[in-house]
């Protein structure tokens, strides 16, 4: 078997005094994850964004990543990570949010919905990430088309956020006629009440069009209500239209108000069609891969963002696992097998990749996969290569990502 090291740098060779993966955990100190500044959002695009307009990458519109206002574009949540926690790649992220009182940075806060039905779900399903692996139902589209009073009827949840008592707020991709409500427009924002005992029209599309009016000063049609968040006690919304602001985030409760233009984010001023709010210690270690699938020794290029300094492990393997770490800040778990014979042969030998990230919290490197047969079966089955980041320090862990073999 081919034992090199993926060559994320010169540091690649630095040795560690370690024997397996619990031994990695158990070397570092823990300390606590720095806050995110605010608003600092989780964002997906509705189309592809290409990197002509100033990006390190390409942002598919299935991938999550985080903007703020004057600072670059950092990756999140892409195809990668999906694989490798989820067992599937979605075409589309149609809406995201954290669920309440979940601890910051963890697998078991990512609440999403799909544009499509695909991994064995609906459209109108609510999910989470599962401990173990896997996505998980939350609500389903069934439970919330019989509280909307439309059983059997087929609904898209197009917009997803909580408020602060914990209910779910949602609006649809389509018009629905509710024998509850009456006639439903896609861009009204609506409540799930607790147990499933209905559905509450919180904001009509016409409320979130005067709104919208009022903090932008334009009459354009919005047409949609894209995405939807629960934010520092406002309520935030994208809209369809005009184009102008359909990337914007725009706060609809007390004095509306734009809380960041469009031409702010870092995406050319993309239409968004999911948000979500970055809580203290959500910003754990992420990283982009340049490609989901490749054959062994392709290159590939690697983006990683941190904090600045921040010395991250590069955990390696084939084959799927999950290692519960909850002791441990960041995602709670190694999503690789712990008896894997690339990532064993790595610790036997010291060569684990150790990686530090710059003044801006960034590092960028191509690199090879393996040559040899160190892919390894994943989550669904697939062969490929499994990635995390483990902090040096304080143990904080990354989301996991995978790439497919070819």
């Amino acid at each position: 078997m081919n034992h090199e090291t993926n060559r994320f740098g010169s540091s690649a060779q630095r040795a560690l005094s370690v024997r397996g993966l619990g031994s990695i955990v158990l070397t570092c100190s823990l300390s606590l994850p720095i806050a995110a500044q605010a608003p600092r959002v989780v964002v997906s695009t509705t189309d592809d964004v290409a990197p002509t307009v100033g990006l390190p990458f390409t942002v598919l519109d299935g991938d999550l990543v985080t903007v703020q206002a004057t600072k670059p574009v950092a990756p999140f949540f892409a195809g990668g990570q999906f694989q490798a926690t989820c067992g599937f790649i979605p075409g589309d992220i149609d809406a995201f949010t954290r669920l309440p009182g979940s601890r910051a940075g963890r697998a078991g806060s990512i609440v999403f919905s799909l544009l499509s039905n695909e991994g064995g779900f609906l459209d109108g399903d609510i999910l989470i990430l599962a401990n173990g692996g896997g996505a998980a139902l939350l609500v389903s589209e069934l439970d919330i088309a019989t509280a909307l009073g439309a059983s059997g009827v087929s609904i898209d949840v197009d917009a997803l956020t909580y408020d602060a008592q914990g209910r779910i707020l949602f609006s649809l991709t389509d018009n629905l006629s509710s024998s509850v409500l009456g006639p439903l427009l896609d861009g009204d924002i609506l409540r799930l009440e607790p147990s499933l005992a209905g559905v509450t029209l919180v904001f009509s599309e016409a409320d979130v069009q005067t709104r919208f009016t009022q903090a932008t000063g334009l009459s354009d049609a919005i047409l949609d209500t894209q995405a939807l968040e629960w934010a520092n006690g406002e309520m935030w919304v994208a809209v369809q239209s005009p184009s102008r602001h359909d990337g914007s985030i725009i706060a609809i409760g007390g004095t509306p108000h734009i809380v960041t233009d469009e031409n702010d984010l870092g995406l050319g001023g993309a239409e968004l069609d999911a948000l979500g709010d970055m809580r203290p210690g959500d910003e754990v270690p992420a990283f982009h891969l340049s490609a989901e699938f490749a054959l062994p020794g392709d290159l590939l290029h690697v983006e990683v963002r941190g904090r600045p300094g921040e010395k991250l492990v590069v955990l390696m393997g084939g084959r799927f696992g999950y290692v519960p770490v909850a002791r441990f800040a960041g995602f709670g778990a190694v999503y690789l097998d712990r008896l894997d014979p690339w990532l064993n042969a790595l610790l036997t030998g010291r060569a684990l990749p150790l990686i530090t990230l710059d003044g801006a919290g960034k590092f960028s490197r191509d690199f090879h996969l393996p040559s040899g047969t160190e892919f390894g079966p994943g989550l669904a089955g697939e062969l490929g290569w499994s990635f995390q980041l483990m902090d040096f320090d304080t143990k904080e862990f990354s989301a996991p990502v995978r790439v497919q073999k070819l």
